[in-house]
């Protein structure tokens, strides 16, 4: 009975040191960028999630066009004085589309971003040029919506799209 109590610990620890062997290896993506420019980029006033809102299926009658105008505002502050850049945005996007974002290749749905103008679709990756003021900010105002890929087959559901809004100098 004591040898029992007394190999209790030890197999405990062989158990433990077998899990910790099974993975031999990790690969991590590391990612940064240098910048030449002092700004600081807030989207959606520091909030995570922007909700686009909930449309009847109904409402989409033609593929690739954008349903809703929700405002999601871009503030860049502590630029240099009338430093000019541009914002752009990227995502995931799929064949046939530079301007749907989706959360993956194979979505249904996903969402739109329109310029400032009201007119203009973002495209993934385009630069959307801007100055800032004598104070060294500015804001810019994108429309987003949601938006599908075909729409004799709009499928109901829950949407999500990760898109990253950034700033270049020029």
């Amino acid at each position: 009975m004591k040898k029992i109590i007394a190999l209790a610990p030890v197999a405990l620890i062989m158990g433990i040191a077998g899990q910790v062997q099974a993975a031999t290896q990790a690969d991590v993506q590391l990612q940064g960028t240098i910048v030449d420019t002092t700004c600081e980029v807030t989207a959606n006033n520091g909030a995570a999630t922007l909700n686009v809102g909930s449309f009847s299926k109904s409402a989409f009658t033609t593929a690739k066009q954008q349903v809703g105008q929700e405002p999601l505002l871009v503030s860049l502050k502590n630029c240099s004085e009338d430093e000019t850049g541009a914002l752009q945005v990227s995502g995931i996007v799929t064949t046939g589309t530079d301007n749907l974002f989706l959360s993956d290749v194979n979505q249904t749905a996903g969402f739109m971003l329109t310029q400032k103008d009201n007119l203009t679709q973002v495209k993934n990756n385009t630069s959307i040029p801007l100055t800032a003021d004598a104070t060294g900010a500015v804001d810019y105002t994108f429309t987003a919506g949601m938006a599908v890929m075909d729409a004799t087959n709009v499928m109901p559901g829950a949407y999500t799209a990760p898109i990253k809004i950034s700033y270049v100098s020029n």
